[in-house]
This record gives structure tokens, sequence and C-alpha cells, in this order.
């Protein structure tokens, strides 16, 4: 079983991913917290251990983790240290910004999933 620990729920992936998913069987949707860009290191690091607790008993064979990056960091830090395969969505964004009449810009993205990687610890 997969985990999805974001907030891009499942039923929203392109083919591609669902396929990539699917050699670890079944994806469960867990969403990803809003996080306060107030919050303390120290408040953070509480969220870390409850998400991490939530996660780790799931028993995932992988976690699909992305979201705000100081958090993200230092959960995926956790759950490799207790040996959890984590791995994050590598795609390929295809971007075109358009001038509007009144002199604006509006820039619109567009991500083509290409495969999973898997998180590592640096020097591994």
């Amino acid at each position: 079983m997969m985990l999805n620990f974001s907030n891009h729920p499942y039923r929203i992936w392109s083919d591609a991913q669902k396929e990539a998913a699917a050699r670890y069987g079944e994806v469960v949707d867990m969403p990803f917290p809003q996080i306060d860009p107030s919050v303390s290191t120290g408040q953070l690091r509480q969220l870390v251990n409850e998400y991490s607790a939530r996660i780790e008993a799931t028993n995932a064979d992988a976690v699909m983790a992305a979201g705000e990056f100081t958090f993200l960091f230092m959960l995926v830090d956790k759950l490799l240290h207790d040996g959890v395969n984590v791995v994050c969505s590598c795609s390929t964004r295809e971007t075109v910004e358009t001038q509007q009449p009144d002199g604006t810009n509006i820039k619109s993205s567009r991500f083509v999933f290409n495969s999973f990687r898997p998180y590592e610890h640096y020097g591994k």
C-alpha cells in the first residue's frame, strides 16, 4: 500500500502517476496539514511526532510525501530514521506566461508526472 501524504488526492493524479503507484498496491490518501508560517520549531517537532506516528501506524510500503518545506524536511528525516520508505513525485513543469492587454502577466503551469524518487539520507 502507498500512503499519499499530500494535498493532491489520488483521484486527481494522472494515469501515469496512478500506474507508477500501482506497484505498491492500493493508494490511501492522508491530507497534508496546513502549516501556519508562524509556528515555532518546537511546535513543528510536535506536529512531526504526531504525524509520523499516524503515518507509521499505516504500515505503508511507501509514503509519497509533499508539502510545506520545513515540516516536510523534518518529517521525512524522522521517517527515514525510523526505516520508512518515503518517495516524492517527480514531474516536468511546463510553464506558459501570457501578457494581458493591461500589461499584467498570467503564468500557468502544467506538471507532467515522470516517476517516484526515493528520499535518502545525504551520503548514502
